[in-house]
Formats: structure tokens, C-alpha cells, sequence
């Protein structure tokens, strides 16, 4: 009877035991699955140093701070304009847009010159433009003019080798000489009129940086170089600077 007795207490307690684990796992089962389904896996947000989830939730009510900074950063970054050289760089001026489509720097005229006309080697300057007409009015090409500033272009030097033929540089100041505006398949000067619209290409201008030398004139670089268009009419003009067309 003993016997039986103390073997039956043994198997009570055993049983006892045994209920007493499978609570203990519940409850561990129970309490961890809120937080861990409250977050998908592979998602943990990284927070700066000193923060913590908690003392997010006390000043925002949340603790996707994180996520909500990096999505708008990722907004902002989409919403930023965007410049290409291989587009043109462009400039509005009375109803009229300017765009230097290319920016080259040839070592002879051959590009200026048609049959039994002289090549002559040296330094220039070809930059091609694209002009549109965004205003609400006709577009007179012959209002404007076109000019090259540089502080190594001295335009005291062109009338001496030019004369009064400011095709390819005239005097405006020290350091600035406009040119005339070319169609690359006539070579004749451009100046007609723009309907409300119309978009004309295929036109450039031939600048020589260096009128009485063959040299290259290394006092002009392209950062340093801004075409200007001038409206002759109202006296406005806008500039473009040629850094982005490397030679």
C-alpha cells in the first residue's frame, strides 16, 4: 500500500509538471506574437543613435519615422529637374528660345567656306543653335544679336583683319565681338521671321577667337565664355555659359 501510494503521488506530480510547462509556453507564445506580427520580416528600421522606438511613439505617435523620411527623400529626388549637354542649354528672351544645341572649336574655317573660297587655318568657334518661337507674336530673327564674351577675346583686333565684315567678329566692347547668325546649308545670314510655334534649327554661329594668329588662343576657355543674345529692340539679353560643351 505504501508502495502503490508513493507511486501514485509521483505520477501527480509528474502530470502537474507537465501542465505547468505547457502554460509557461503559451504565455511566452502569446506575448511575443503582437510585436512580432506587427512588423514583417526583413523590415527592422534603423534609428539614430540615443533613439528608440519608444521615445518615437511619445513624440510622433509612431515609429515609422525612419520610412517616412526615406520615402520623401525618394519623392523629392524625383521631383528635381534634370540638364543634359546632349539636349542643349537653353535661355527665353522676348518670346524666343535660345537653345545652344553644340559648342565645337574647329582649328580652320572649312565648315564656313563653299567652293574657290580660301581655307585659312587658326582658332574659332562654331556653336549651333535651335530657336523657338514661344511667344504670342511673330519672332524677327533680325532683332537680335549674337555675342561671344570671353576675357581672352580682345575686340579691338578684328576690324584690322575683318574690316567692317562683322560675319565672323565685330567690336561690341573690350572683350566681346557678336557674329552673324548662318544657315548650315546656304551659309547665308539668318533673318526671317518665326511664326507663333515654329521652331527653325540648323542654324550657327562662326566666331574667330583669334583674328590675327593661326595660334590657338589659349586666353579662351569654354567655362570661361558666355554667348549672349541681346534683343537690339528692347535692350534685354540673356547669357549662356559653355562650359558643358567640352572641346
Amino acid at each position: 500500500m505504501k508502495k502503490g501510494g508513493r507511486i501514485r503521488n509521483i505520477a501527480i506530480l509528474v502530470a502537474v509538471i507537465a501542465v505547468m510547462s505547457i502554460l509557461v509556453l503559451s504565455l511566452a507564445s502569446c506575448g511575443g506574437s503582437d510585436e512580432d506580427s506587427s512588423r514583417p520580416a526583413g523590415e527592422d528600421i534603423k534609428l539614430p543613435p540615443g533613439i528608440s522606438e519608444e521615445s518615437l511613439e511619445e513624440t510622433t505617435g509612431s515609429g515609422s519615422l525612419a520610412l517616412q523620411g526615406e520615402e520623401e527623400a525618394a519623392e523629392e529626388q524625383e521631383e528635381t529637374p534634370t540638364t543634359s549637354a546632349t539636349t542643349g542649354i537653353s535661355a527665353d528672351l522676348e518670346g524666343a528660345r535660345f537653345t545652344v544645341v553644340a559648342a565645337t572649336r574647329p582649328e580652320s574655317n572649312e565648315d564656313v567656306t563653299s567652293s574657290g573660297q580660301r581655307v585659312v587655318e587658326g582658332d574659332y568657334l562654331e556653336v549651333e543653335l535651335a530657336i523657338e518661337n514661344i511667344g504670342d507674336e511673330l519672332a524677327d530673327l533680325s532683332d537680335y544679336s549674337f555675342r561671344l564674351w570671353s576675357p581672352g577675346i580682345d575686340a579691338n583686333q578684328y576690324e584690322d583683319y575683318y574690316g567692317r565684315d562683322g560675319t565672323y567678329g565685330k567690336y561690341i566692347s573690350d572683350n566681346i565681338v557678336s557674329a552673324t547668325l548662318l544657315d548650315y546649308v546656304t551659309l547665308q545670314p539668318v533673318g526671317y521671321k518665326l511664326k507663333k510655334g515654329e521652331i527653325v534649327d540648323g542654324v550657327f554661329l562662326f566666331f574667330d577667337l583669334n583674328p590675327q594668329s593661326t595660334a590657338r588662343n589659349e586666353g579662351v576657355t569654354k567655362d570661361s565664355t558666355n554667348l549672349i543674345v541681346h534683343d537690339t529692340s528692347s535692350g534685354e539679353e540673356v547669357e549662356i555659359n559653355l562650359a558643358a560643351f567640352p572641346d
